[in-house]
């Protein structure tokens, strides 16, 4: 999220022109005097096409003025020495000095690193903006070589994009996130396609074609008015019932679609997955088990349309419907938990200020990390625990759940705090191979789930169930469920390749209603939470989606496949993350296409909740948690922490003020090198800082007692105004 400045420079070869321009000289008069037309007719009658002018590489310098992360040393021959000292390096140059060749989109230059370079990142700067996150691409992992070797990255359609390679403009690197690297770099430069590159973009633009045509699929599935449709299912102990109507000339049937089955590619639907229909109002009994693939699957995770049987092609004639929250089996009971005030805290963890922060801030609400490939495994490990579901035995391990989760839910469940699991998949381990999305790009930190087989979605389905059995408990309870994190970021989260908005959507929604089916089985208070930044209608970085598109998506599906109760998780920092006075904020406005929802203009979120075609069935209000947010120091400077304490009682007045805000799960607990910035209740957790309560953990406390106007007051001057009264916008 850091929006720092940089700059990047060619070098053109001279020496080149001055070696070509005697040789092109007479060339161009051979060509004037001899060529009328663009071909010149050989004696066979055919046409010869004019010489290939040779456009040579534009050679880059590592010399701009910002660098960060690294030391730098040039050497006579221009090659580069670069020494990473963080886990977040990068390098620039200067300004392009003239309009870089379009046909030079690719980026090439030789290395020698032990090391490697764990995700090599590219941001196209121009000269207006300077640096954008959005403008930016991951060319992937640059492997260890003990001699000069050279890597190249193709840019053609990023340049295109992002309008990028104009006199002015550069290109800041991104050299992974392994500190203490050594890397040698040199011949940095812009060049021409070579064959075989010319023939990958070419196969890259023919997928790019597919999977434009399966978007389309889905839109126009969304939006299609069908005149058949399935009503109503419900699922019991034993069995399941479908209720639905449909009508025209020729053969019907109710088709089943499990998660590992894509409708959008299936031509013929297996006889397995097929009921055939006899009366246009029907209502089909099936068994609620059933064996698929050697496994027990439960037909409570599938959704249900009807077809009309083709020889070649079986046509979908009505929308898929999954079963709604009361249609679902209830194998036990539990309250529901009311947030007591609107602040909570987030990434809680086994820590000995846990018991003493829970009561001395009041928290309400809470979140937690559940990495479910952590402690899930495929066979049995030492202090696992066996768990069988669909007939099949997975493993967890006990201690980890127990040190990790256990010991933090029986604290927050003795104060009746409401705390929302994040799920979250780590391509690792034996667990988390088999749930590696096949299209992941090997670079995010998780991945979506794979869904695409029967045995990859047992495994996440024996994952929700023991999560949802074991922690549905009054003494251990975890009420709501975070589905992944910043799914508007899906290059860099919750990966599954690069894809359109709709078929990420499609895979997502998947997850959602399993995850929401299982859990209502347990706890039918339970609510799953879409997870985004702080984007809004902007693209909050590379290969993001717009937070506003997805959520429209997400009425789309839940109005075509059957409401359910979704909620929002937003992740309201400042559109700057090392900028606390969010206040500030000019990108986040009072309207509804802004490009950031902040602090700032929480309205937005308010507003949205509160239109009817946003609310679940029409009329009750979705749940909105800041479940990630808040505010960060730059330096443990006093000003610092001032300012990041005045960000938070802005902010706080507006969140205690908006009805559509259940509330804040400020993030962090403490302050923590991988979040870029200082964003603790708490310092540095190391021998140095020891956790020590920043300022910000006073103004926290605070908030929401009887003495928070008076010690709030100390804020007013700071933002700029008299009062609190007023800060409330009202959203056109």
């Amino acid at each position: 999220m850091k929006m720092l400045r940089f700059s990047c420079v060619k070098r053109l070869e001279y020496v080149v022109r001055r070696c070509i321009m005697p040789f092109l000289i007479p060339f161009l008069i051979v060509n004037v005097i001899s060529c009328g037309d663009d071909f010149v007719e050989d004696t066979g009658g055919g046409s010869i096409p004019p010489e290939e002018i040779i456009i040579p590489p534009v050679y880059m310098l590592l010399d701009g003025p910002y660098k960060s992360g690294v030391v730098l040393t040039r050497n006579e021959d221009d090659s580069y020495i670069i020494e990473t000292i963080d886990g977040d390096p990068w390098v620039t140059g200067g300004r392009f000095k003239e309009d870089i060749p379009e046909e030079c989109n690719v980026l090439e230059f030789e290395y020698q690193t032990m090391l490697g370079i764990s995700n090599l990142e590219l941001f196209f700067a121009d000269a207006k903006t300077n640096i954008d996150a959005s403008h930016s691409m991951s060319a992937g992992e640059v492997p260890s070589a003990e001699t000069w070797k050279s890597f190249s990255v193709r840019l053609k359609q990023y340049r295109k994009d992002f309008d990028w390679g104009e006199m002015g403009d550069y290109l800041r690197i991104d050299l992974g996130n392994v500190p203490d690297n050594t890397i040698q770099i040199r011949n940095i430069c812009l060049r021409v396609m070579n064959e075989e590159e010319r023939k990958e973009e070419e196969e890259e633009n023919n997928e790019v074609l597919n999977k434009e045509k399966y978007e389309q699929n889905i839109k126009d599935y969304l939006n299609k008015d069908y005149n058949c449709h399935v009503t109503d299912i419900a699922v019991g102990k034993e069995t399941i019932s479908v209720r639905g109507n449909y009508q025209g000339d020729g053969v019907f049937f109710l088709g089943e679609i499990p998660p590992f089955v894509d409708m959008f590619k299936a031509e013929k639907i297996e006889s397995i997955y097929k009921t055939v229909l006899s009366q246009n109002s029907f209502e089909i009994h099936l068994d609620r088990y059933v064996a698929i693939g050697g496994y027990q699957y439960d037909r409570l995770l599938s959704k249900w349309a009807i077809f009309k049987g083709g020889v070649e092609k079986d046509e979908q004639v009505s929308h898929a419907r999954y079963v709604g929250a009361d249609g679902v089996y209830v194998k036990q009971k539990v309250g529901a938990i009311s947030l007591k005030s609107k602040k909570g805290l987030g990434g809680l963890i086994n820590h000995e200020f846990l018991a003493s922060d829970l009561d001395g801030l009041g928290i309400s609400s809470a979140t937690i990390n559940i990495p479910i490939t952590n402690f899930m495994h495929l066979s049995q490990q030492s202090g696992d625990i066996p768990y069988v579901y669909g007939g099949v035995t997975y493993y967890f391990n006990e201690e980890y759940l127990r040190s990790a989760f256990d010991v933090v839910l029986e604290q927050t469940s003795q104060r009746n705090i409401s705390v929302a699991g994040i799920l979250l998949v780590s391509p690792e381990g034996d667990a988390g191979e088999l749930l590696k999305h096949p299209d992941f790009n090997g670079i995010a930190p998780y991945t979506m789930p794979n869904m695409t087989t029967i045995e990859s979605t047992q495994c996440y389905a024996a994952a929700l169930d023991f999560l949802a059995q074991r922690y549905s408990k009054p003494g251990m309870r975890i009420a709501h469920w975070i589905i992944h994190n910043e799914v508007d970021g899906g290059s860099h989260w919750t990966n599954m390749g690069d894809k359109p908005i709709a078929t990420f959507m499609d895979t997502y929604l998947r997850s959602m209603r399993m995850c929401y089916n299982i859990v209502h089985q347990y706890d039918q208070n339970s609510e799953v939470f879409i997870s985004f930044s702080h984007g809004w209608n902007i693209a909050a970085g590379g290969g993001w989606y717009k937070v506003r598109d997805m959520l429209d998506f997400m009425n789309l599906f839940s109005k075509a496949e059957g409401d359910f109760f979704w909620s929002l998780a937003c992740h309201s920092y400042p559109a700057q993350l090392g900028n606390p006075c969010t206040w500030d904020d000019a990108q986040a406005t009072f309207s509804m296409d802004t490009e950031y929802v902040t602090l700032k203009n929480l309205e937005v979120l308010d507003k949205w909740v509160s239109i009817p075609q946003n609310q679940y069935k029409g009329g009750i209000r979705r749940s909105v948690w800041l479940s990630e947010a808040g505010t960060c120091s730059l330096s443990y400077a006093d000003k610092d922490l001032q300012n990041q304490a005045a960000g938070f009682a802005f902010g706080w007045k507006k969140i205690n003020a908006l009805e559509g805000i259940n509330g804040i799960q400020w993030h962090s607990w403490f302050d923590h090198l991988g979040d870029g910035a200082r964003l603790g209740l708490r310092k540095y957790n190391d021998e140095e800082y020891q956790g020590e309560a920043k300022p910000i953990w006073m103004t926290y406390q605070k908030a929401g007692t009887d003495t928070e106007n008076e010690y709030f007051e100390q804020y007013l001057q700071r933002i700029g105004i008299d009062s609190w009264e007023g800060i409330i916008q009202k959203i056109p």
